[in-house]
C-alpha cells in the first residue's frame, strides 16, 4: 500500500515491490563499471541499466528514476579516482533535465543530450531542454542540448 501511495503521486509510474532493490543494483553496477574502466581492467564499457536515472534529482526521484546513476557515477569517478573531465552523452527520447541541473555549473563535466523536444510540448516540457541552455557560471558552454522538434528522425538526421 505504501508503494502504491507513492506511485500515485507520479504520472504514469508503477513502483514494483523490488524497485528500490533494482535501483540499488543498477547504480552499483555503474560504479563497478567505473572502477573497472578507470583501473584499466577493461578498456571501455557500457552500462545498460533500468531504471535509467537521468530524471532523478539529488533529493528526490522523478520520471521513473530513483537514483541518478550517471550523476552518482560521475561524482564517484571524480572523488574516488581523481578523474578531472567527464563526457556524458544522454541519448534518450526524453531530456535528462536532472543531469543538466546537477552539472550545469560544473566545467569538469560536458553534458550532451539529444532528445525529442517538439518546441517544449514533449515531456519534461522545459525551456531548459532547448538549445539555448548552455550551462551557467563556470559551466557555461559545458551543456549541449540537441532538441528535436519533429518526430520520426532517421539515420540521416543523426548523421547530420
Amino acid at each position: 500500500p505504501e508503494l502504491k501511495s507513492l506511485a500515485d503521486t507520479y504520472d504514469s509510474v508503477f513502483l514494483h515491490p523490488k524497485f528500490y532493490e533494482c535501483a540499488c543494483l543498477a547504480v552499483g553496477s555503474v560504479l563497478q563499471l567505473v572502477d573497472k574502466v578507470v583501473s584499466a581492467e577493461i578498456q571501455n564499457g557500457l552500462a545498460v541499466v533500468r531504471p535509467p536515472g537521468h530524471h532523478a534529482y539529488w533529493e528526490k526521484m522523478n520520471g521513473y528514476s530513483m537514483f541518478n546513476n550517471l550523476a552518482i557515477a560521475a561524482n564517484y569517478a571524480k572523488q574516488n579516482h581523481g578523474v578531472e573531465r567527464i563526457l556524458i552523452v544522454d541519448w534518450d527520447v526524453h531530456h535528462g533535465q536532472s543531469l543538466q541541473y546537477i552539472f550545469e555549473d560544473d566545467s569538469s563535466i560536458l553534458y550532451f543530450s539529444i532528445h525529442r523536444y517538439e518546441h517544449g510540448e514533449f515531456w519534461p516540457h522545459l525551456p531548459e531542454s532547448d538549445s539555448q541552455a548552455v550551462g551557467i557560471g563556470r559551466g557555461e558552454g559545458y551543456n549541449i542540448n540537441i532538441p528535436w522538434n519533429k518526430i520520426g528522425m532517421g539515420d540521416a538526421d543523426y548523421i547530420t
